[in-house]
C-alpha cells in the first residue's frame, strides 16, 4: 500500500536519468549474525519485502510481530520483541530461529 505522500516524493525522482547499472545479488556473505524485526503492518517496510530481505540475507533470524502495531517496533512497548532485541545488542547473538512476538496492543 501507498498513501498520497509516498507516492508524491517517489514521483519527484520517477523523470530523473538515471545511468544503467547491473543489478547487486545480495546474499549477506561475510555479514555477523543479522536479526531483522518487521511488524505485518508495517506501512513502511511491508512484510513481504523483509521476507524478501530475509531470504536473501542467509543465516539471518527475522522477529515478526503480529497482531498489530507499525514501523518502528523496538524500542517499544513490546516485551517479546525488547527481549530478543537487547539481547542481540548486548551479546551479537541471534535466535538459532526466525520468531513471532505477538503485540501487546492486539490482547
Amino acid at each position: 500500500m501507498a498513501g498520497a505522500r509516498t507516492l508524491a516524493f517517489s514521483a519527484v525522482c520517477a523523470s530523473w536519468p538515471a545511468p544503467t547499472a547491473p543489478p547487486v545479488r545480495v546474499t549477506g556473505a561475510g555479514l555477523p549474525p543479522t536479526l531483522m524485526l518487521n511488524s505485518v503492518h508495517d506501512p513502511a517496510t511491508p512484510v513481504e519485502a523483509a521476507l524478501s530481505a530475509h531470504r536473501a540475507l542467509r543465516g539471518s533470524r527475522l522477529v515478526t510481530v503480529t497482531g498489530n502495531g507499525d514501523h518502528g517496533q523496538y524500542p517499544g512497548p513490546n516485551p517479546c520483541v525488547r527481549s530478543i532485541v537487547e539481547s542481540y545488542l548486548l551479546t551479537g547473538t541471534i535466535p538459532p530461529a526466525d520468531l513471532t512476538c505477538p503485540s501487546p496492543e492486539a490482547a
